[in-house]
């Protein structure tokens, strides 16, 4: 039986949600991977899934994915936006 890689994706992040710094990067890495329909559901199931702490990193997320996403490119500026 094959595991669709949204299944994988949420059997990961359910994983590592015990660390802030490394739930964001497989969150990052999820988002790089899944198919835009895949996202939209990853979305709603993050949102029903984890606690309200987790919102900020989701956001930044989704941010910086669909800013790269619109420009096909990453910038320096876009790179890292925690700075």
């Amino acid at each position: 039986m094959s595991t669709s890689y949204l299944q994988y994706s949420k059997f990961i992040l359910l994983k590592v949600s015990f660390d802030a710094a490394l739930f964001e990067k497989e969150f990052r890495k999820c988002l790089r991977l899944l198919l835009t329909h895949e996202i939209r559901e990853l979305k709603r199931w993050c949102r029903a899934t984890f606690p309200k702490s987790f919102r900020g990193i989701m956001g930044r997320c989704f941010r910086y994915f669909w800013r790269t996403k619109a420009t096909g490119v990453v910038t320096s500026k876009t790179a890292n936006p925690l700075t």
